[in-house]
């Protein structure tokens, strides 16, 4: 009887130490990788579950994959972007064992181009549309919206609203809006000033010149007496096709 209890405590005792035995790795995890998968092996002094978890910070590791309980671990991980940097950690369900980060292969996405002061100043001024230009023909904005310094608009209207049938300040405010429209689609010429972003543009046929500030909105409207007037603008020459205006 002596010698059953004897037998008993000892199998107990080691089937608790066992159970109490903290898993080890043995050696580092290893990984290798392509533009769009990373495959990463570890191995362990016992048999465990098979547990990983990666993301993009190593503070938060949102993602996880698992696998079978074994001694060699092995898990490959999908859908992953080329040229990226992700980490990782791997154990079993009870205790993290190491970790680690890896790169996949490929290039990096080309960064888009910066636009051109150009194109921001004419972002501003006339949004760019995928399907095409503004029309001519399109209802004006609101006036507050087109014109830069209300405060002015009646003056500017008193002194050049009859070079163009205006028969109020809004009217006149909605035709030098239009104006820059049929510039743009007629390729008319304009001067891009780089020192505060102005937009000049200048109708030689019909003699209408207008400015546009860097916010979009209109600075003056009207027809010059002087025919060098245009001539004596300051600013860089430009042209619609610089502009890279959307297809009509």
């Amino acid at each position: 009887m002596r010698a059953f209890v004897h037998g008993l405590v000892g199998v107990i005792a080691f089937l608790c130490g066992s159970l109490l035995h903290a898993v080890e790795l043995i050696g580092e995890p290893q990984t290798r990788t392509t533009a769009n998968t990373a495959t990463i092996q570890w191995r362990t002094d016992v048999e465990c579950g098979t547990r990983l978890q990666f993301g993009l910070n190593p503070a938060a590791l949102d993602r996880k994959a698992e696998g079978a309980v074994t001694r060699d671990h092995t898990l490959q991980l999908e859908a992953l972007t080329p040229a990226t940097t992700y980490y990782f950690s791997v154990g079993s369900a009870r205790a993290k064992l190491a970790t680690g980060s890896f790169t996949t292969a490929g290039e990096a996405p080309a960064a888009a181009p910066q636009p051109s002061l150009i194109r921001r100043v004419l972002n501003v001024i006339t949004p760019e549309k995928k399907e095409a230009p503004a029309a001519v023909s399109q209802q004006a904005p609101p006036t507050r919206q087109t014109w830069g310094h209300i405060d002015s608009l009646q003056d500017h209207f008193e002194r050049h609203g009859g070079d163009f049938s205006s028969k109020s300040p809004d009217d006149y405010a909605a035709k030098a809006w239009a104006f820059l429209q049929r510039a743009r689609a007629e390729n008319l010429p304009m001067k891009l000033d780089d020192t505060d972003g102005t937009l000049r543009v200048f109708d030689p046929a019909a003699r209408v010149f207008g400015a546009y500030n860097g916010a979009g909105k209109t600075k003056t409207f009207f027809k010059p007496d002087n025919p060098a007037y245009w001539q004596r603008q300051p600013g860089r020459a430009v042209k619609s096709a610089d502009l890279r205006f959307p297809s009509r």
